[in-house]
């Protein structure tokens, strides 16, 4: 039946003691109420009553059309088969967005065919950083480290996620964190170089130039690939992080700031990113960035990302530009999930607990009330400098991806962490067993949020 009154991602189930009834307006809303029927089911397994589901009549449909979770493969790479259980997770949780960090500093995982050199030099760095970047003298353990995807194991991915109803955004990192690529191609730098593929976590100043033609060549060359690659509307091109050292004291970047009326480097960057954005919307797809592209001027249809803190998305919104928002004191699932961090791997630093994402609220009351639909949704982050392993991505990753999924789907006035704490044990945990995930138990702390607040 046709429920165009639950949009574009609701549906409706209802089961009575003779039929069970699924109805939605599209396929991705059946896809979710076939989770919801799964999950039911279930939960009758769990309970002795194999194939049984109780009654119930449930219409439900997602509070914000971005629901996402992100992985970095840049520092650490994960295979093809990771990455589908990755997308799995993200399914089981009713997300629909799949944020794919693909350049790096410290590595280029995606095949390109016309430029060969970034996955023969480029996805391999000579050693790893041993402990963390704040332990000096920095220690190194001395073994080749690297890996890419080919362009079919790319499709691949794709297609997977795509029969989840989840889109796959790739990231091409620009102007900054792009020391992988110079490493394979150093004429792109406004040094001579040599450059080698980073080893030392980080912000480097090498960067692309932007004052040579042939850096946009390459990357207008690059993002037809990656076009060619990812159906995904949204490409995302980096932005963060980009010092400006090295155009500070390069000819050609001072040139092309007297060319173009430009007072400072953050007009430069700023003119980077629009450059990209309009060869981007040429070919009908949407820039989205980290809140950096907001320096200097923002492009006239970029979507921003806004990780540090609210305040980025703020300002884009109400200016009438949309926003994931993507705190890091919300979202960021690479810190520590407890205070006593030697209880916990070794982490980027923060301290990031389930009770915290759970209050992670998408929409601030700075948001003018008339642009607040530009609040596009959410997503949680898991950036892999101090993640090596997949069962550690896991145990980073779940069940404050749970959390996040919960937030971004359900209406605040639906939300109950004590519920939610419930639910967790008494049946999400016993999917996560039977999928053999390596989910973060509950702690004491939670245990006691459980019993004495309802947040």
């Amino acid at each position: 039946r046709d429920r165009k009154d639950l949009g574009e991602e609701g549906y409706h189930l209802e089961v009575s003691s003779t039929e069970i009834s699924l109805s939605a307006a599209n396929p991705i809303g059946l896809f979710y109420g076939s989770v919801t029927l799964l999950q039911l089911l279930d939960e009758g397994e769990r309970l002795g009553r194999s194939g049984s589901v109780p009654t119930v009549n449930i219409s439900d449909s997602p509070r914000f059309s971005w629901r996402g979770m992100h992985l970095d493969v840049g520092r650490h790479f994960f295979p093809v088969d990771f990455v589908k259980r990755y997308i799995d997770l993200i399914a089981m949780h009713k997300m629909n967005r799949f944020h794919w960090h693909l350049t790096e500093d410290h590595g280029w995982r995606i095949e390109i065919k016309k430029y060969p050199k970034l996955t023969e030099i480029g996805a391999w760095r000579k050693e790893s950083l041993v402990g963390h970047y704040n332990d000096k003298p920095h220690r190194f353990d001395g073994i080749r480290y690297g890996g890419f995807y080919t362009q079919d194991e790319i499709r691949e991915v794709v297609e997977y996620a795509a029969t989840r109803f989840i889109t796959v955004v790739p990231e091409i990192e620009m102007p900054g964190h792009s020391k992988a690529a110079l490493a394979a191609y150093p004429e792109l730098a406004c040094t001579d170089g040599p450059f080698e593929v980073e080893k030392v976590w980080g912000i480097h100043e090498d960067v692309y130039c932007a004052g040579k033609e042939t850096t946009f060549e390459f990357l207008q060359n690059v993002l037809t690939e990656v076009m060619a690659l990812f159906p995904s509307t949204y490409i995302h091109i980096g932005g963060d992080e980009c010092p400006k050292t090295r155009w500070k004291a390069h000819d050609l970047d001072q040139i092309r700031m007297k060319e173009e009326n430009l007072k400072d480097e953050h007009e430069l960057q700023s003119y980077f990113v629009k450059r990209i954005e309009r060869f981007l919307s040429s070919h009908n797809r949407r820039l989205v960035g980290w809140d950096e592209i907001l320096e200097g001027g923002l492009p006239p249809a970029a979507t921003v990302m806004s990780w540090r803190g609210y305040e980025g998305g703020i300002k884009a919104a109400n200016s009438g530009h949309d926003v994931i928002m993507t705190p890091t004191s919300y979202c960021y699932f690479d810190y520590y999930q407890s205070k006593d961090k030697d209880s916990e791997p070794l982490a980027i630093g923060g301290f990031l607990p389930l009770s915290k994402v759970y209050l992670f609220e998408p929409i601030p009351p700075e948001i003018d009330p008339e642009k607040s639909h530009h609040i596009l949704g959410g997503q949680g982050n898991v950036w892999t400098e101090y993640i090596k392993t997949e069962s550690q991505l896991e145990y980073m990753a779940i069940p404050r991806m749970s959390a996040m999924a919960e937030v971004l789907w359900s209406s605040k006035s639906d939300r109950s962490y004590k519920g939610f704490i419930a639910r967790l044990g008494m049946s999400h945990f016993g999917r996560f067993d039977r999928m053999d995930v390596n989910y973060r138990q509950l702690d004491a702390n939670d245990r006691l949020l459980n019993q004495m607040n309802d947040l």
